[in-house]
């Protein structure tokens, strides 16, 4: 049986600022991701793995 999962994980700009600026001092993505992550509320801790992949996305874009 499928069951349809919709959820929605607010990462604060501040977080996002700080993940840029790590991968910019030559810290790699996955060493520190879950890191910040376990700050957050327990659900959005264990489904960041479904936004993984998007965060990371989105901070190579703002790296340009």
């Amino acid at each position: 049986m499928e069951f349809e999962y919709t959820s929605i994980i607010y990462i604060l700009e501040e977080d996002l600022e700080d993940m840029v600026n790590r991968v910019k001092q030559g810290e790699k993505f996955n060493n520190f991701y879950y890191d910040i992550m376990a700050s957050y509320d327990d659900r959005d801790y264990y489904n960041c793995d479904l936004i993984k992949d998007k965060v990371q996305t989105e901070i190579e874009r703002r790296i340009g």
